[in-house]
C-alpha cells in the first residue's frame, strides 16, 4: 500500500495562510509633516502648463505647517513664502503686512534681511503707477518714507548681506520721489506766496536728499525765493551755495 504524500497539501495550506496575511496586513501610508506640506507648496509655485500658480491654495498648504508645526524649522520659511505669494499677486500691501509679521515673529532670523528688503519693495511697488510704472511725485508720499526706512535699514544694519546693493538702488529712488514731491509743494506754496513754507520745503531737499538729482534745482528755486522777498543776502549766500555744492549744475548759468 502507498503512503500518502501529506506534505503538497501542507505547503499550500502553509502558503495560503502566508498570502491571506500579507493581504490583511494593513498598508502603511506616510504620513504628511511639514517638510512634505514646504515641498508640496514650493511645486505649487511653479504653476502648471497652462495656468498660473493658484496662490490661496499654496497659501493654505503652508498654513498647514504654520497651525500644526509652529516649533517646526519650516514654520519661519512657511511665512517667508505666504509673504512671497502675496507679493506675485501684486497685492503690495498686504504682502509688507506678511514679511513684517514675519519679522517680528523671528527678528534673529537669518532671513531677517531679505524679509526687511522685500518689505521695502512692498512699499515701494505699492506707490508706483499701475499705467506709467513711475512714482508720482503729487500723492502721499507714506509707502515711499517707508521704503526708504527699509533700505536704510539694510544699508547701516546688513551691509554685507546681497541685498545690500540693491537696496542702495532703491534707497536712491526713493530719495528722488520724496525730493520730487518737496518740490512739488514747494512750487505750490511759491505760486501762492506762502514763502516760508515754500524755503522750509526746498531746505528740505537739499539737506536731507543731496544725491537725489534734483537738489541743485532746489537751491536755484530758493535763491529766486530770497528775491521776491528782497533778501539780497540770503540770495547770494544761496548762489554760493549753489556753485559750490553742484559746479556743473546747469542753473550756474
Amino acid at each position: 500500500m502507498k503512503t500518502p504524500n501529506y506534505r503538497v497539501p501542507l505547503l499550500f495550506f502553509v502558503l495560503f495562510a502566508f498570502l491571506s496575511g500579507c493581504a490583511s496586513a494593513p498598508v502603511k501610508k506616510e504620513q504628511p509633516g511639514p517638510e512634505m506640506y514646504y515641498n508640496k507648496a514650493l511645486e505649487e509655485m511653479k504653476g502648471g502648463w497652462l495656468f498660473g500658480p493658484d496662490y490661496e491654495q499654496i497659501r493654505q498648504t503652508l498654513n498647514q505647517i504654520v497651525d500644526n508645526y509652529p516649533y517646526s524649522t519650516y514654520a519661519p520659511l512657511a511665512q517667508l513664502r505666504i509673504a512671497d505669494t502675496y507679493y506675485k499677486e501684486s497685492r503690495y500691501l498686504e504682502s509688507a503686512e506678511a514679511y513684517d509679521h514675519f519679522i517680528k515673529l523671528y527678528p534673529n532670523d537669518k532671513n531677517i534681511p531679505y524679509a526687511v528688503f522685500m518689505e521695502g519693495r512692498s512699499f515701494l511697488e505699492n506707490q508706483k503707477s499701475w499705467l506709467t510704472g513711475s512714482i508720482p511725485y503729487d500723492i502721499d508720499p507714506t509707502g515711499i518714507y517707508n521704503a526708504f526706512d527699509e533700505f536704510k535699514f539694510i544699508m547701516n544694519n546688513f551691509p554685507s548681506s546681497p541685498y545690500a546693493g540693491k537696496a542702495k538702488e532703491y534707497a536712491l529712488q526713493c530719495e528722488k520721489a520724496l525730493a520730487n514731491h518737496d518740490l512739488y509743494i514747494a512750487d505750490f506754496y511759491i505760486a501762492h506766496e506762502h514763502y516760508e513754507a515754500a524755503i522750509n520745503r526746498l531746505r528740505t531737499v537739499y539737506e536731507k536728499y543731496p544725491d537725489s538729482g534734483v537738489a541743485d534745482k532746489a537751491l536755484h528755486k530758493l535763491a529766486t525765493v530770497y528775491k521776491k522777498l528782497n533778501s539780497p543776502e540770503e540770495y547770494k549766500q544761496t548762489m554760493e551755495l549753489l556753485k559750490q555744492s553742484y559746479p556743473d549744475s546747469s542753473y550756474n548759468k
